[in-house]
């Protein structure tokens, strides 16, 4: 098992989950009703559970389950790194998918010539991509934009 926690979050945690992939956390949202179903696949795939559900604590369940209070994602977020105490490194940041929660991998810049924007392709010399939906990153404005908001909240890798 990976020496990195993963989460599982339900549906109303969608961005919260968004934010922890970009901080380099492998994060699942759940597309059903938070309850059984969710809490027997965070068992199996060992990950802790994050759901805005009141009567999640209660059920029974061996494994761990965070009740988020938060009720925007700026406070979802500080409030998870706060209580898993989350180290927030450069390296990992902008490293999975945001769709799709898998790791990305280097691409050749030949290789994304026709799926980027000309004046990206003509600016940029560094791209990753998903190995699943093919989605293109590069750092572009939404990265720029990403820091400045983590960097709002007091959050800055080391």
């Amino acid at each position: 098992m990976s020496e990195y926690p993963r989460y599982i979050t339900d549906a109303s945690l969608a961005k919260l989950a968004k934010w922890l992939r970009l901080l380099g956390w492998n994060t699942t949202v759940f597309s059903g009703k938070a309850g059984r179903k969710m809490m027997r696949l965070a068992d199996a795939e060992k990950r802790i559970i994050l759901t805005r559900r009141q009567d999640m604590p209660a059920r029974q369940f061996a494994g761990k389950l965070y009740l988020v209070t938060g009720k925007d994602a700026g406070s979802q977020i500080k409030e998870v790194i706060t209580k898993f105490s989350l180290k927030i490194e450069k390296q990992r940041l902008f490293s999975i998918c945001l769709r799709c929660n898998e790791r990305l991998l280097p691409v050749a810049k030949e290789g994304v010539k026709n799926f980027v924007p000309p004046y990206v392709f003509a600016n940029c010399g560094e791209y990753n991509q998903c190995p699943c939906c093919r989605k293109i990153y590069w750092q572009g404005t939404h990265e720029r934009n990403s820091l400045q908001f983590l960097e709002r909240l007091s959050i800055t890798p080391s």
